[in-house]
């Protein structure tokens, strides 16, 4: 016999869809920040090398011993509290042509902590531990005397490594200096994007080309909150097109936001972030959302769709017959 329990989760099974959380692509080198980006600490060897892909919203910097606490308590939400060293300035991550990558070839043995001296980057996650371990260690370097010109090599050589530096994955982040792979999904089926109140917002475009060149002119703003309170914004309140309804969420840390799309019709989608008149798109943070038509659109497919019809219907009248009969018991109890 089939227990309520069972019928109930089915039927909700048949009514709702997947959810389908953006995410940066995976294995993609990038040093960005966001709520719930991080790096994980790695440890390579002595001639082995560090490639840094950013852009010039990032830097790349050596926090120095402190003389208490630790290296990551020097980080706060005004930047870095303790002394740094520069390996590469955010002008030295200008390119034309999309990222730039940065190498570090650490000369020495031991650990270096680095991270992002922009604003709150490195309290927000961008900051990194390398351990480098060799045969030939020589003396351990310190503060400034561990970024040299023979740290920095233009182009990676000898026997070395190259490690990308890249994001831990499933982040669940919608931010800009990162890439983000197209998504598929069906009629029924959402899509959310998790990111930082005032920071970020989503938005469409219509076409492919206004996608691809990160054109704003005919954007539709879908969701935008004040930085203060993470509430939806003014002037998205005044859009009906914007944060209907229930699918914009403040979390419960003050600062994360969530906007919740519906696919509800076939085709592609196109989303960006129109935040400096399209400059967050342009470092990546866009994404392709293509709908699958209906199932059942394909006569191939129209004996399964009926079927699942008929079994989610079926499941609706036992879920009925339960809640009812439940009604009557205690009405009669």
């Amino acid at each position: 016999m089939l227990s309520p329990s069972w019928m109930v989760v089915h039927f909700f099974a048949c009514a709702h869809g997947a959810v389908h959380m953006v995410n940066f692509a995976p294995n993609t080198p990038m040093w960005t920040v966001g709520a719930g980006v991080s790096f994980a600490d790695m440890t390579i060897q002595l001639g082995d090398t560090l490639n840094f892909r950013s852009y010039t919203d990032h830097d790349v910097v050596l926090l120095h011993t402190p003389s208490s606490g630790t290296h990551w308590e020097q980080c706060s939400m005004t930047g870095i509290a303790g002394e740094f060293t520069t390996i590469w300035s955010t002008a030295e991550f200008e390119s034309s042509s999309g990222p730039a990558d940065q190498l570090f070839m650490p000369t020495t043995c031991g650990d270096f902590y680095i991270a992002c001296s922009i604003s709150a980057h490195c309290a927000f996650g961008q900051k990194v531990k390398i351990t480098v371990e060799g045969g030939e260690c020589g003396s351990p370097c310190e503060g400034a005397a561990c970024v040299t010109e023979a740290s920095k090599p233009s182009s990676a050589s000898g026997s070395g490594s190259v490690h990308q530096v890249l994001p831990v994955e499933n982040s669940n982040f919608w931010g800009m200096t990162g890439a983000f792979n197209a998504m598929t999904v069906d009629i029924g089926d959402t899509v959310v994007f998790r990111t930082l109140a005032a920071y970020h917002d989503v938005a469409m475009v219509p076409s492919r080309g206004e996608f691809d060149s990160c054109t704003m002119s005919d954007m539709t703003v879908v969701a935008a909150w004040n930085g203060a309170n993470s509430a939806v914004s003014d002037t998205c309140s005044a859009n009906a097109l914007c944060c209907p309804g229930t699918t914009c969420e403040a979390g419960a840390d003050g600062m994360t936001v969530t906007y919740m799309w519906e696919a509800e019709a076939a085709g592609d989608v196109f989303f960006v972030c129109s935040i400096g008149a399209g400059r967050h798109c342009e470092t990546g943070q866009k994404v392709v959302v293509t709908v699958n038509a209906a199932q059942g659109a394909a006569s191939s497919n129209n004996a399964n769709a009926s079927r699942e019809r008929s079994r989610c219907s079926f499941l609706a009248l036992l879920v009925s017959v339960l809640f009812l009969s439940h009604g009557q018991q205690r009405n009669f109890s």
